[in-house]
């Protein structure tokens, strides 16, 4: 006979069902990570790599898995220390992680002198790649879980929109969209 699954440790590790149309289950609370990084600190405040780590640690030790970020939040800092404590941790699919694209992840203040933004941001398809092959490479995974449209910029049309999600999906890039 099979043991009976083991009882989780708190409430967080009661999992459930994220959607109808998205079967892959989820803890109850969805941990932001918008505030990790120092980048913008004097802007929004900071928050170390190690205070960062120690609530990366707590969340999943307590049996949260679902993790949102997105390309530009502190810059891409956010993604990037979300990749190293996943690789430190071995634990990168255990989770679900989330991102989002569509505002630019090269601003404007970050001094990138001479070079050309204009496709860094938006909903366009090009505008996607890059972003998503950016946010693949600093979280240090091959794919995300769910990839979501973070705003409506009105120039790009539903149908190349859908048609590049579409191909994100197929290609194995992430798993579903929102």
């Amino acid at each position: 006979a099979m043991a009976p699954t083991p009882q989780p440790k708190t409430l967080l590790g009661h999992h459930r069902v994220l959607s109808p149309s998205a079967s892959i289950k989820v803890s109850p609370l969805c941990l932001g990570t918008m505030n990790f990084g120092e980048i913008w600190k004097d802007l929004v405040g900071e928050c170390t790599k190690e205070t960062a780590f120690a609530i990366l640690d707590r969340f999943y030790g307590a049996g949260g898995n679902f993790i949102d970020t997105a390309n530009m939040y502190m810059n891409g800092e956010s993604e990037q220390w979300l990749g190293e404590w996943m690789a430190a941790r071995g634990v990168r699919d255990d989770l679900v992680i989330a991102t989002k694209y569509s505002t630019s992840w090269k601003m404007p203040f970050m001094e990138l002198e001479g070079q050309i933004l204009s496709n860094y941001g938006g909903n366009n398809k090009k505008s996607l790649r890059l972003s998503l092959e950016a946010s693949l490479k600093r979280l240090g995974t091959s794919y995300v879980d769910i990839l979501y449209v973070h705003a409506w910029e009105g120039t790009t049309t539903i149908p190349e929109l859908m048609r590049a999600l579409d191909d994100v999906v197929r290609a194995g890039l992430a798993l579903y969209i929102g």
